[in-house]
This record gives C-alpha cells, structure tokens and sequence, in this order.
C-alpha cells in the first residue's frame, strides 16, 4: 500500500510529460499553419486571378470554433453533477473575455502577412509586460524587483527583435524577401497592439475566476462559442461593406487542398493546444505553462528555417535568448537573490550557504 502514493506521483508525472509535448506540438502546429495559410495564393471564384489568403477576420473565426471544441470537451469529460455547479456564472463575463480575444487573434492574423511567424511568436513576449501593468492597476498586485528586471529584459529582447527586421530585413520574412523593414515594423506593431488586449484578456479571466468557480476547459470553450456568434455578426458587416469576403475565403479553401488541410489543422490544434495548456496549469503551474508558450518559439524559427521561410539572424537569436530570460526571471524559473524580497532573499542565501556547508561538515565529522 505504501508504493500507491509513488504509483500516483509516476502516473501524475506521465500525464503531465505527455501535456507538454502536446503543448509545444500543437502550439508550434497552428502558428505555423496559420502562417502557411496566409502564404498561399489561390483564386478567389471562377476566372479571378490567384491572390493571397489575406483572411484575418475569417481566420480567427477558425480559431474560435477550435476554442468552442474545448466546451464540447467540458461537457463530454465533466459529471452532470459538476456540470450543474457552474451553470449560475452569468454569460455576460465570458462574452467580454471574448471580444478581448477576437481583438487579439485578428491583429495577430494581419501581423503574418508582414512578419514572419517566429518574429510574431517572439514579439507576443511583450505580453509580460502589459500583464504587468495591467495586474497593478487592477488587481493591485506589487511587483517585485525581479518582476521589474523580468520586464525591462522583456522590452531589451523585443527590441533586438524589431531591429533585426531593418538590418536583415529580407531574412526576417523569407516569403516576402521584398519587404521593408518599415513594414515590417508595422507588423511587430500589430502584434505588440494584440498583446494589450491579450493581457487584458489573462488578467480579466483571472480575477473572474477567482470570483467565479469556472473550469479553464469551460472558460475557454464559452469564448470560442460567443466567438463564433460575433464572428458571425463581424463578417456579416465586413462583407456587407466589402472589407473581407468570406464567399471568397471558402471558394480558395474549397479549392485548393493544403490550405484546407492547413484550415482544418488550425482548428484541431488550437483546440488541443488550450486543452493541453490548462492540464498543464492543473498539473503543474500557470508558470510552467507560460514557459513552454516562450519554448515554442525556438520551434517554430526552426521549422522556418527547414522550409526556407526565414534565413538565420543573429540579432533575433540575441533578442529570443534576452527574452527568454526576461520571462524567466518574472516567473522566478530564474531567482537572483539580489533581486528577491528581503525576507526571502536572506532565507534563499542561508538554504545555499546550508547546502554548500552540508558535504563540508560531513567530511570533517569524525
């Protein structure tokens, strides 16, 4: 009986093993697909020239309808039981979690016609530091000097980045070798713009969970289900004053295999991506999920870099190896005494200087 606890620890462990790898397979997956969606060109109807899948709006109804398979899941993995506790949580607060996401997904999706997907997932680091703010404001959460120095190295690496756009600026996009680096800078931009709303997302779901008892499974499959319903009501008006076509989105997915295949991918694996992510939360940490999201990263520039979508920068890897650390250092995966609270600090040097003394005094003891 006593082997049980290890039995379960081993089996924990191996659910969580088997998460992250699925984590960093599908998150790669539907960045790159939905990289390799935007790069493909394709007739939009019958006798019309081949033109690119410039499809932001109609992209990111795509990834809601992956979301709302995380609700289906909920449902088929949850008790009728526990599904009656949770259905008092008003709607209104996954609809507001929604419109936030929609905003962050679609700018996104427009960053990919001008950057390539690695400088894209690199600059979604910027998150940390809209997190930040955004925690203080609202939550009224003190940052800690290690939050600080997470944060700065975040902006230092995110620099890097956008600067390597101008002095190799045909590496940074090898589909578009044309384009500038000032466009590019637009791009990063774009991304940059998504992530306030992205963070404004994360601190939002946080504090209505911790007023609401809200499965993550269920959070993240009411927003794709609300998604679709204002994608519905947002593309009906964008087609309606001729912004985006959705006939046309589907008459090239219709006709042309691989972007179809890559449509359906993109569905499938940011709904495994989401469930992945939240057994990893479950299992482990929301630190720990965080840092497999910047892990991907290395990834998905080197499935570029085999496909020939982007050439080798140096500067951006400077910048990825800076940003890593600054995320790092804000989830305390890397702890700086020095930068620590007082209290935890002197705590932290006393448990080294006993570590450091143990195998001293063994081998002075008689």
């Amino acid at each position: 009986m006593a082997q049980l606890p290890d039995a379960a620890r081993i089996g924990g462990m191996g659910v969580l093993m088997v998460a992250v790898a699925v984590m960093l397979l599908t998150g790669t997956t539907n960045t790159v697909l939905m990289k390799f969606m935007v790069m493909q060109e394709v007739p939009t109807g019958t006798g019309m020239p081949a033109q690119s899948f410039h499809q932001p709006y109609f992209q990111t109804m795509l990834m809601m309808i992956g979301e709302f398979l995380c609700l289906i899941a909920f449902y088929a993995t949850t008790s009728r039981e526990d599904v009656k506790k949770v259905q008092d949580v008003p709607n209104h607060i996954f609809m507001v979690a929604c419109v936030l996401d929609w905003t962050a997904t679609t700018l996104v999706n427009f960053a990919y016609v001008f950057i390539a997907a690695s400088v894209a997932q690199m600059t979604r680091g910027s998150i940390v530091i809209f997190t930040c703010l955004l925690s203080v404001t609202f939550l009224g959460r003190k940052q800690q000097p290690y939050h600080i120095a997470g944060v700065v190295l975040v902006f230092v690496g995110i620099t890097l980045v956008s600067l390597s756009t101008f002095f190799n600026p045909a590496a940074a996009h090898g589909d578009h070798p044309a384009r500038s680096g000032t466009t590019q800078m637009f791009g990063i931009g774009l991304c940059i713009s998504a992530q306030v709303f992205q963070a404004s997302m994360l601190v939002y779901e946080e504090k209505i969970m911790s007023q609401y008892d809200v499965p993550p499974l269920r959070l993240v499959g009411m927003e794709g289900f609300f998604g679709i319903l204002i994608g519905g009501i947002v593309l009906s008006a964008l087609n309606a004053f001729s912004v985006e076509s959705t006939p046309a989105a589907i008459y090239q997915l219709t006709h042309s295999t691989p972007l179809l295949i890559a449509a359906v991918g993109s569905i499938f694996s940011i709904a495994f991506f989401n469930f992945a992510g939240v057994t990893v939360t479950q299992q482990a940490s929301a630190v720990a999920r965080s840092t497999i999201d910047v892990s991907r990263t290395i990834l998905i520039w080197a499935v570029e870099l085999a496909f020939g979508w982007n050439s080798f920068n140096v500067l951006q890897l400077i910048g990825f190896v800076v940003l890593a650390a600054g995320t790092m250092l804000y989830n305390r995966l890397i702890v700086l005494p020095m930068l620590e609270p007082r209290g935890e600090a002197e705590a932290l040097v006393m448990g080294l200087k006993k570590l450091g003394a143990g195998p001293a005094a063994k081998a002075a003891d008689p």
